[in-house]
C-alpha cells in the first residue's frame, strides 16, 4: 500500500509539472489614453480585445499578429464607463468611484466591472450603457485602500466570482466572492504566499481558473506570477513566475485558444505614468518536454 502511495504521489506530481508557460512577446502600446489599463477581456479567435481603466474608461480593439507576435494595436473605440446613474463614473472623484479594475464578459455581452476604493461589481446589459449595481457584500469594505476588488471571473456555468487584492483581516488567504442572484457570498478561500496578491482572473475553456499576482520589491522591481486552479479553492499550482523587473505591473489577463493551443494575453498598468508604456504580453500553454 505504502508503494502504491508513492505511486500515485508521483504521478500527480509529474502531472502537475506537464504544463508549462512559453514566452511569445512584449508588444508595447502606444496609445496616449491607455493609462491605468488593468482589466482585460479577448475574443476566442484572439483578435478583438476589451479593456477597463483607473481613470473609469472602457476601450475596445483589434491586434494584429505577425507570426505568433503582436505587431499593431488598433483602437476602435473608448468611451466613459456609466454609472448606475447614467453619469461617467470618472465625473465623480469624491470616493474615487471610477477606479475599474476587473472585466469579464459572458457570451451574452453582460459584463461585470469590479472597482476599487468604492468596493463594488456593476452589472453592465452592455458595456455603453449605465450600469447595474449588484448588492455589496458587507466585508467589502474591509479591506485596505487601493486594495480591494480586483479581478472578477465568469467560469463556464456563467457563475461569477470576484477576488480582492490581498487577503483581509482575519484571513489567512484570499476571499472567493461568487455573485448568487443579486447578492455575493463568500464561497471559498485562496491560498496566500510568497507576498503576492491578486490582480487578475480568467477561466480557460476546459473550465480551470488562472490567477495572475503581482508583488513590488523593495519599491524597485514588479514580479509576476501565474497560478491555475481545478477549482476556485486552496493553493493551486503556480505555472510561471517572472523575474524581478522582468516585466512592469501586469493587471489583466485574458485566455483563449488558437490552433496551436492555449494563449494568455496580459497588459500592463502604467499607473497613469506617460513615460511608462503599456505592454500587452502573450505566452502560449505547452507540455513540458520531460512529460512523462
Amino acid at each position: 500500500m505504502r508503494a502504491s502511495l508513492v505511486a500515485l504521489i508521483a504521478a500527480l506530481s509529474t502531472s502537475a509539472a506537464a504544463d508549462e508557460l512559453t514566452y511569445i512577446g512584449t508588444t508595447e502600446w502606444g496609445f496616449d489614453a491607455a493609462n491605468g489599463v488593468s482589466g482585460l477581456e479577448m475574443s476566442d479567435d484572439g483578435v478583438s480585445f476589451w479593456a477597463v481603466s483607473d481613470q473609469g474608461w472602457y476601450i475596445t480593439g483589434a491586434l494584429k499578429r505577425e507570426g505568433d507576435a503582436i505587431s499593431i494595436v488598433t483602437v476602435t473605440r473608448i468611451a466613459p464607463l456609466l454609472g448606475h446613474d447614467g453619469f461617467p463614473v470618472n465625473a465623480r472623484r469624491v470616493g474615487d468611484w471610477s477606479d475599474a479594475e476587473g472585466l469579464a464578459i459572458l457570451p451574452d455581452g453582460t459584463a461585470y466591472v469590479s472597482f476599487e476604493r468604492w468596493a463594488r461589481v456593476s452589472r453592465y446589459p452592455d458595456l455603453r450603457g449605465r450600469a447595474e449595481l449588484t448588492r455589496d457584500h458587507p466585508t467589502f469594505y474591509d479591506y485596505a485602500d487601493n486594495r480591494q476588488l480586483e479581478a472578477v471571473a465568469v467560469d463556464l456555468d456563467g457563475n461569477v466570482f470576484a477576488f480582492p487584492e490581498q487577503t483581509g483581516p482575519g484571513r489567512r488567504g484570499f476571499a472567493v466572492y461568487r455573485l448568487t442572484g443579486n447578492e455575493w457570498e463568500i464561497t471559498g478561500e485562496i491560498t496566500a504566499s510568497g507576498g503576492f496578491g491578486i490582480v487578475g482572473a480568467d477561466y480557460d475553456d476546459e473550465g480551470r481558473l488562472y490567477l495572475l499576482e503581482r508583488k513590488l520589491v523593495l519599491g524597485l522591481w514588479w514580479q509576476n506570477r501565474i497560478r491555475r486552479f481545478e477549482t476556485p479553492d486552496g493553493a493551486g499550482e503556480a505555472l510561471w513566475t517572472s523575474d524581478l523587473g522582468e516585466f512592469t505591473n501586469l493587471e489583466g489577463i485574458a485566455l483563449w485558444r488558437d490552433d496551436e493551443g492555449l494563449r494568455i494575453t496580459m497588459v500592463s498598468d502604467n499607473n497613469g505614468d506617460k513615460d511608462e508604456p503599456t505592454s500587452f504580453v502573450e505566452f502560449r500553454l505547452t507540455a513540458s518536454a520531460d512529460e512523462g
